[in-house]
């Protein structure tokens, strides 16, 4: 750093430069600083002098000061959070009426189809009903004395018999984790 400092650079001589002072006046040659930069020695007492050290300790701040900081952390989350509930809030107005009108239009193609269904479901009954009373059906009204009544069929009853070995299951403990 000292050596750059101390280095000033001269430039080389130039044709334009040295035949202009040959024509001006005649003066002796003058010989130019070479490039190489200088280098500057110092005592390490001296440069070390100069150098002050920095507080380790740090100040403490007054209480009044603090307990404002504190104000302004808290007041910082809290409008932080604020604005999240608010944006949640923005967003489930914008996002109910949407899913409310999805879910509406889609019960009112239900109920549609529902109607629908119903009509088609009493057009057959009375389609049967009129083809039921054709002669050529083959069909008869009812007659309690031709009906036929069947008895309850009997349900075997399943022994479910004590497993003849017990076994016991006891649960591996190791003495050591298996992992961390």
């Amino acid at each position: 750093m000292t050596a750059a400092r101390d280095y000033l650079p001269t430039p080389p001589p130039t044709r334009y430069r040295s035949r202009r002072r040959q024509k001006a006046t005649p003066t002796p040659t003058h010989r130019y600083q070479s490039v190489a930069p200088k280098t500057v020695t110092r005592n390490p007492s001296q440069s070390r002098s100069k150098v002050t050290p920095l507080p380790t300790q740090s100040k403490r701040l007054p209480l009044a000061l603090q307990f404002l900081l504190l104000v302004q952390k808290g007041s910082t989350s809290f409008t932080c959070g604020l604005v999240a509930i608010t944006l949640g809030v923005y967003a489930w107005t914008v996002y109910a009426p949407t899913l409310w009108s999805q879910e509406f239009s889609r019960l009112k193609t239900l109920q549609r189809n529902e109607r629908q269904l119903a009509a088609t479901n009493e057009s057959l009954k009375h389609t049967m009903a009129e083809q039921a009373e054709l002669p050529t059906a083959g069909l008869t009204p009812p007659n309690p004395y031709k009906s036929i009544f069947l008895s309850p069929a009997e349900v075997p009853v399943i022994e479910i018999s004590e497993p003849t070995q017990k076994i016991e299951i006891t649960p591996i403990i190791t003495e050591t984790p298996v992992a961390y």
